[in-house]
C-alpha cells in the first residue's frame, strides 16, 4: 500500500512539473526530452518516444539525447493514429500483433495519440519496456493525462512558431513594399505634347511589376514598364537593379532595342542561375515629331489607339524576355503618332484578374474598353479601367500586381521643332475674371512680360512677334469666356514663361471641357462668314506648340509655345 501511495504521488507530481512548463515552448525538444525522461523515473521504462509529424517536418524524441532509435518511425505514428486510444502491449506477442515492424527487444508498450487542437499535426507519446513488472491501469491514467498536457505543450510551440514565420513574412513584405515604393517615380514628367496617368493595384504580395519615365531635353520621353518573376524581397531587389540599368541607358539615349540587349547582358548570367526572368516594353516618344521608337521584351502587348480610325494596333512582342538567351538580335520598331493617339501600358495583372468564379478579365475586354473610351483623357480612361479591374474581382483577393500607365499625345503643331533647347528666363503668373471686359487688360499684361524676352528682335520684327501672342491670347481668352464658361462666372489663370528662345503661356479654368479634334478647319466663304470655328485654327496656325488637355477635379490647360524668328 505504501508503494502504491508513493508511485500516485510521483505521478502527481510529475503532472505539475509538466503543467509547469506548457508555456515555455522555445525548446520543443529539450522540453519533450525532459518530460520523457522524468516519466521514464516514474513509470520505471526502459525507453520512452514522442513522434511528431507537422506540415513541415517529422519529429523524434527518445529519452536519450545520443540515442538514435529510427524504429519509432512514421508507421508506429499511423498505427496509433488509427488505434485512436490508449494502447497497452505487456507481451512482446502482443507488440508483434499491435506492431509487426517492432523489433524482437521490445517486450511491452504503452502509447496513446494525441489530440492537438486546431493545427495541422500529428503526434504520440510512449514508453518500451516497463522493468520487471507489467504496464499498470495507473500507468495507462498517467499517461492519458500526460497526453493531454504534451499536446498542449506542442500546440503552444506550433502556434508560436507560426507566429513567428507569420511576422518575418510581414516584416518581408514591409522592406519589400518599401523597396518597391522607392522605385516608383514620385510625380508624372512635365513634357510638352503629351498627356500621362499612371496607377498601380499591389496585390497581398509584394510583386515585381516596375515603371518608370525619363526625359530628356523636353522633347523625348522613354517609358518603360516591366515585370519581374516572382514575389517578396528578391523580386523587389531585382526591380530595383533593372531600373536603375535601364535608366541609366535611357539617359544615355540609347534606342529601346539597346537598352534591353546591354540589361540582358549584365544580367542574364544571374537570371540563369535563379531561373528567372523580366518582361519588359520600352518606348521613346518623340514629342516633336510625332514618333515612336519601341521594343516589347517578352511582355504583355501594348495598346495603340488611334483616335481616327478607333481601332487598337496591338504592340507585340519582338524579343523575349530578359534572362531567357543570352544573345539575341533584335530591334527597336518605329511608327507614326498623331493628335489624340492613345498608348496604354499594362502588366499582365490587369488581363489576368480573376473573377470569383475563376473568369479572367482578358485582353479581349481590355481592348472593347480602349476602343469604346479612347479618346477620354488618360486620367479618366485610366480611372475606368482601373474600376473595371477592381468591380471585377468582387472582393476576391487580389494575386498579382495590376499596374496601367496611359499616355496621349495633344494636338502639337505638324511641324513644330525647337530652334534649339530651351532655357527657363523667368516665369510669371496672372488671374483674371472670365469676362470679356478684361480681354484687354489680360493681353496687354502679357504681352509686357513677352518685351522682357532677352533676344526679342528689335524694330517691327520684335513688334510683328508681340503682336501675334497678343492675338493668340485674344482668341484662347475668347474661347475660354464664350465656350468653356459659357458665360458663366469664373476666373482664367496661368503663367508666362519667358525662355531664351521663346514664350510659354499656359492657361487654365474650370469651365466645360472639349474636344479639339472635333473641331473641323474652317472654310474660308467671304459670303458665309459665321462665328466659331476660326479661333482654333488661328491659334494653330500662330503659335508654334499648342496643346490641350483635360483632367477631372483639374480643370482645362491649354498649353501655347511661339519661338522667336531666326536672326
Amino acid at each position: 500500500m505504501t508503494d502504491e501511495l508513493i508511485g500516485a504521488w510521483e505521478q502527481l507530481e510529475l503532472i505539475y512539473r509538466v503543467t509547469q512548463n506548457l508555456a515555455l515552448t522555445s525548446d520543443l525538444v529539450g522540453a519533450l526530452r525532459s518530460i520523457l525522461h522524468e516519466t521514464q523515473k516514474v513509470v520505471n521504462s526502459e525507453d520512452g518516444f514522442v513522434l511528431l509529424q507537422s506540415s513541415e517536418s517529422f519529429l523524434r524524441v527518445t529519452c536519450a539525447a545520443d540515442k538514435k532509435e529510427t524504429v519509432y518511425n512514421q508507421t508506429l505514428l499511423d498505427r496509433l493514429g488509427q488505434a485512436n486510444q490508449v494502447v497497452v502491449c505487456n507481451t512482446a506477442v502482443s507488440c508483434q500483433t499491435f506492431w509487426p515492424e517492432a523489433p524482437g527487444t521490445i517486450v511491452s508498450m504503452l502509447a496513446t495519440p494525441l489530440t492537438i487542437i486546431d493545427e495541422d499535426a500529428e503526434a504520440v507519446i510512449g514508453l518500451i519496456n516497463k522493468i520487471d513488472k507489467n504496464f499498470t491501469a495507473g500507468d495507462v491514467k498517467l499517461i492519458a493525462a500526460l497526453a493531454q498536457q504534451v499536446a498542449t505543450i506542442i500546440k503552444n510551440y506550433l502556434t508560436h512558431q507560426k507566429l513567428i514565420v507569420k511576422e518575418r513574412l510581414n516584416r518581408e513584405l514591409e522592406i519589400a513594399a518599401e523597396i518597391q515604393s522607392t522605385l516608383l517615380p514620385a510625380k508624372l514628367p512635365q513634357v510638352g505634347g503629351v498627356s500621362l496617368a499612371v496607377s498601380s493595384v499591389p496585390a497581398l504580395e509584394v510583386g515585381g511589376d516596375f515603371y518608370d519615365f525619363i526625359t530628356i531635353d523636353d522633347r523625348y520621353l522613354t517609358l518603360i514598364i516591366g515585370e519581374v518573376a516572382g514575389t517578396g524581397i528578391p523580386a523587389a531587389m531585382l526591380t530595383s537593379v533593372t531600373r536603375t540599368l535601364l535608366r541609366v541607358e535611357a539617359l544615355r539615349g540609347e534606342p529601346p532595342h539597346k537598352m534591353i540587349q546591354q540589361v540582358n547582358r549584365i544580367l542574364f548570367p544571374d537570371l540563369k542561375r535563379a531561373d528567372s526572368s523580366i518582361t519588359i516594353f520600352v518606348a521613346t516618344v518623340d514629342t516633336f515629331e510625332g514618333k515612336l521608337v519601341y521594343t516589347n521584351a517578352g511582355h504583355t502587348p501594348t495598346l495603340l489607339y488611334r483616335t481616327k480610325t478607333r481601332q487598337i494596333e496591338p504592340l507585340e512582342t519582338n524579343a523575349l524576355a530578359i534572362g531567357i538567351s543570352e544573345d539575341q538580335e533584335i530591334d527597336s520598331v518605329a511608327l507614326d503618332l498623331h493628335s489624340g493617339d492613345t498608348i496604354v501600358f499594362y502588366t499582365d495583372g490587369i488581363i489576368n484578374a480573376q473573377s470569383p468564379n475563376n473568369d479572367l478579365f482578358g485582353l479581349n475586354r481590355l481592348i472593347y474598353i480602349v476602343e469604346a473610351r479612347g479618346n477620354d483623357s488618360p486620367e479618366s480612361l485610366q480611372q475606368y479601367i482601373q474600376s473595371e479591374v477592381i468591380n471585377f474581382y468582387r472582393h476576391k483577393a487580389v494575386k498579382d500586381d495590376a499596374t496601367l500607365l496611359i499616355v496621349k499625345m495633344l494636338p502639337y503643331s505638324e511641324t513644330v521643332m525647337p530652334p534649339n533647347i530651351s532655357t527657363l528666363v523667368k516665369t510669371v503668373d496672372f488671374l483674371y475674371p472670365a469676362d470679356i471686359s478684361y480681354l484687354g487688360e489680360i493681353s496687354r499684361h502679357i504681352s509686357a512680360t513677352c518685351r522682357d524676352l532677352p533676344s526679342l528682335p528689335p524694330g517691327s520684327r520684335g513688334d510683328d512677334f508681340i503682336y501675334l501672342i497678343e492675338l493668340a491670347i485674344s482668341e484662347i481668352c475668347t474661347n475660354i469666356i464664350k465656350h468653356a464658361y459659357a458665360g458663366k462666372k469664373g476666373e482664367i489663370r496661368g503663367q508666362v514663361t519667358l525662355l531664351n528662345n521663346g514664350v510659354e503661356l499656359n492657361f487654365y479654368d474650370q469651365g466645360a471641357s472639349f474636344d479639339p479634334n472635333s473641331v473641323p478647319t474652317p472654310k474660308a466663304d467671304p459670303q458665309n462668314l459665321s462665328e466659331g470655328g476660326y479661333g482654333l485654327h488661328i491659334i494653330r496656325q500662330i503659335m508654334d506648340v499648342v496643346s490641350y488637355e483635360s483632367q477631372p477635379g483639374r480643370g482645362n490647360h491649354w498649353r501655347l509655345i511661339k519661338f522667336l524668328p531666326h536672326p
